[in-house]
């Protein structure tokens, strides 16, 4: 027996007809499409903080030579 909680309600997958197991799926990649897009945006502002401190050192290491 596999269960899907929906607004905090669990349900039993195997008493669903074809066309509400397809949402299920359909809601399940949609979290796994979020977590991932959630991952990028942190690894790219990670990058973003790195370089613009990269950028600052340089920037003050010009000015001191």
């Amino acid at each position: 027996m596999t269960t899907v909680t929906v607004n905090d309600k669990d349900y039993n997958t195997d008493s669903m007809n074809e066309e509400q197991q397809e949402l299920v799926k359909l809601l399940q990649q949609n979290a796994i499409t979020l977590n991932m897009l959630d991952h990028q945006m942190q690894c790219v502002r990670a990058i973003g903080k790195v370089k613009s401190e990269e950028l600052h050192q340089l920037l003050n290491a010009t000015k001191k030579a």
